[in-house]
């Protein structure tokens, strides 16, 4: 692509997401949920976990799981927000090289859009947690997640497809395949914290966090072991 090109896309993609962000802002109706999201979201975003690829490396965290928990509970706007937010923090906060502003935005939009098209997806399928049947919770579920993960991934690609002059298939780097795994695990995670939120059972989102934990080590072990370049998303 030409440079004009791919300023035209990172530009339409950061435009797209910056809408969403200001046609959803959410009402705070349960103080505590919130609070409680976002310090999750907040906490997360800080345990990155370094993704090499062809190109050089990209990062990813945990707090995606966040998002999920936040679609179950039928939070759709708070979900965008708290996406965006936890790629700025990811992108800001513990980073070998400070980000150029464009690329932060980016990242939050790309998210941000995933985000809207996978509560679309969740909203369209009937997704209900209160009913545990398969077709009510985990099918849906299993959709909207499928959703995030496409899009995210597609969107992300392209930039790399637009900006680095390589083709489509040269920017699909295996290691996008193998963070798809994580993506189911977070959701399942997320079904465990939002029946503990329901059921007023805080005292049990602890327990959520050791799966998370585990998830995020065997994750980490296995990239640590990789030489990525020093290129952080």
């Amino acid at each position: 692509m030409t440079s004009s090109t791919a300023n035209l896309y990172v530009g339409s993609v950061i435009a797209a997401g910056a809408v969403l962000l200001y046609t959803a802002m959410p009402e705070v109706s349960n103080v505590n949920l919130t609070c409680a999201l976002l310090a999750s979201t907040a906490f997360l975003s800080v345990f990155k976990l370094r993704l090499p690829l062809g190109y050089g490396s990209s990062t990813m965290t945990m707090a995606y799981t966040v998002d999920f928990v936040a679609l179950i509970l039928q939070e759709f706007e708070l979900a965008l927000w708290l996406g965006a937010i936890a790629v700025v923090l990811q992108c800001t906060i513990r980073v070998k090289n400070r980000q150029p502003i464009h690329r932060a935005a980016f990242s939050a939009a790309t998210v941000t859009i995933a985000i809207e098209l996978a509560g679309m997806v969740w909203r369209g399928l009937g997704g209900h947690l209160a009913d545990s049947t398969l077709t009510a919770t985990l099918l849906p579920l299993t959709a909207s997640v499928a959703t995030y993960y496409i899009v995210n991934t597609t969107l992300v690609v392209g930039a790399i497809a637009a900006t680095s002059q390589v083709s489509l298939a040269e920017a699909w780097s295996p290691e996008f395949w193998w963070a798809a795994p994580s993506y189911l695990a977070s959701a399942a995670i997320a079904v465990l914290a939002a029946l503990a939120i329901v059921n007023g059972a805080w005292i049990w989102l602890p327990a959520a966090a050791v799966p998370l934990f585990v998830c995020y080590r065997l994750y980490g072990n296995r990239w640590s072991r990789m030489a990525p370049a020093s290129v952080s998303r």
